[in-house]
């Protein structure tokens, strides 16, 4: 097994044992437009749940593994290979209700205390015995070196990982029986998961590393979709078209243009099909193909803002930041509560070297980070913004929140510091740098105890 695999099987079981997702460093993918996708799929799940829609992240993890997972509390994991293998929105959605159903379950916290009982020591042998089942495609081997290292601890930790997958598993069924939804979705999951395993020798999927994938769970599925009143394949149908939009804009963006060009052909007139095609002439460069595929998708949906963001994108990103502009003015004039869509104007604003559209982009990044106070760009871009509007204390304020996310208390500490010589008495702004400060101070301490 080569270096990077062993690392992703780590991973992956660190995250399986509730260590906190903030240690590792995942290529996050975000586009506003897969997002609200996403949301669109989830946050009636999560109000089944119980759950507050707005208390529980959602990440885009660019991998092509069949994978999902939850970690640090109320934060949602999907794979990019997942959502490309997902054919149709009902297996997505069926993955993502299991997943809540382990933050409603709680799973994590007990997770976190059932480790609490195992050595070190036992853990790690449990770890890289199932990495030698891997590297030999072997899982006698992975069973071998698991019994010579305490399996004990490997398999009570497996049992207690299958109930949570068990419960997980009947919230989702209950989420979507609620939504009306057919588990047919779910059960197409299991089913290409398993399929994944035999066509790789037996070698484990990362999703079932994490996700022990027994055949009572697929039988109790199975089970249900029989015998549910819900016709087998009903989900609301209007995802469809969202759902191949947001397939082929990840397959124009991950894949190079001549698999892109050949998986959506010219014969294809679909809107994804030509959202793709526009993404791969962009990438080429073919700026003039780019901009025909473009401005022919906004000519028949001129009221729809991911169209004009895409074009605003890779205007900007082809050095033509006043033509961008005007697509992302339009874009924010279409979808005005969209941070990431705030944020990207924000950066163009700023791109002009024009004083007069300073204000501008600070007002749309103050609204951006009151939606969204956890994206260290928009801090940083925010710095940038008060910077040229000679606002010190402010810029200096803003760097500081973006090094608190970063987990960079010294540098927090002194960019505080700095805020705190030029913000007003009383201020809200003057409160904020001391809870920054205060949270700076704990984080260093924390540091140091640790190490």
């Amino acid at each position: 097994m080569c270096m990077k695999q062993l690392f992703h099987l780590l991973i992956c079981f660190l995250t399986l044992f509730c260590f906190s997702a903030e240690a590792f460093a995942v290529p996050l993918i975000r586009d506003a437009e897969i997002e609200h996708t996403l949301r669109e799929y989830t946050d009636p799940i999560f109000k089944v749940g119980g759950l507050k829609p707005s208390a529980v992240h959602l990440f885009i993890v660019e991998d092509d593994s069949l994978n999902s997972y939850v970690a640090g509390g109320a934060n949602m994991f999907i794979h990019t290979g997942l959502i490309l293998d997902c054919d149709t929105p009902d297996m997505l959605i069926g993955v993502m209700a299991h997943e809540t159903g382990h933050i409603v379950g709680g799973h994590l916290a007990q997770g976190t205390e059932q480790l609490k009982n195992a050595e070190l020591g036992s853990i790690l042998a449990f770890i890289l015995g199932a990495a030698a089942g891997v590297a030999a495609r072997n899982s006698g081997a992975a069973a071998g070196t698991i019994l010579g290292g305490q399996s004990m601890v490997g398999r009570n930790y497996l049992a207690f990982t299958r109930a949570h997958e068990e419960a997980a598993d009947t919230f989702a069924l209950r989420a979507l029986d609620q939504l009306s939804i057919s588990a047919a979705g779910l059960l197409k999951v299991f089913e290409l998961l398993r399929r994944h395993e035999r066509e790789h020798g037996g070698t484990p999927d990362p999703y079932m590393l994490t996700h022990p994938l027994t055949s009572i769970r697929i039988e109790h599925v199975r089970n249900h979709v029989e015998e549910s009143k819900i016709p087998n394949g009903q989900y609301p149908h209007q995802f469809d078209a969202p759902h191949q939009r947001m397939v082929a804009k990840l397959y124009g963006f991950l894949q190079s243009p001549e698999r892109t060009l050949a998986k959506y052909p010219l014969s294809n007139k679909s809107v994804a099909a030509r959202m793709a095609r526009a993404i791969a002439y962009y990438k080429m460069p073919d700026m003039d193909r780019a901009m025909a595929e473009m401005n022919s998708l906004i000519k028949e949906s001129p009221n729809d803002p991911f169209f004009h963001e895409l074009k605003g994108q890779m205007l900007f990103e082809n050095n033509r930041p006043k033509e961008a502009l005007a697509s992302y003015q339009q874009a924010v004039k279409l979808l005005p509560d969209s941070p990431l869509i705030l944020a990207d104007l924000s950066r163009v604003e700023l791109a002009q070297n024009d004083a007069s559209l300073v204000p501008s982009a600070i007002t749309h990044l103050e609204k951006s980070s009151e939606m969204e106070d956890d994206n260290p760009e928009t801090w940083r871009l925010l710095a940038t913004a008060y910077g040229k509007a000679g606002n010190q204390g402010m810029s200096s304020l803003s760097l500081a929140e973006e090094s608190i996310l970063a987990n960079d208390p010294k540098t927090a500490l002194s960019q505080v510091d700095e805020a705190l010589r030029y913000l007003k008495d009383a201020s809200p702004a003057r409160q904020r740098a001391q809870d920054i400060k205060a949270r700076a101070l704990d984080m260093r301490r924390e540091q140091k105890e640790n190490s």
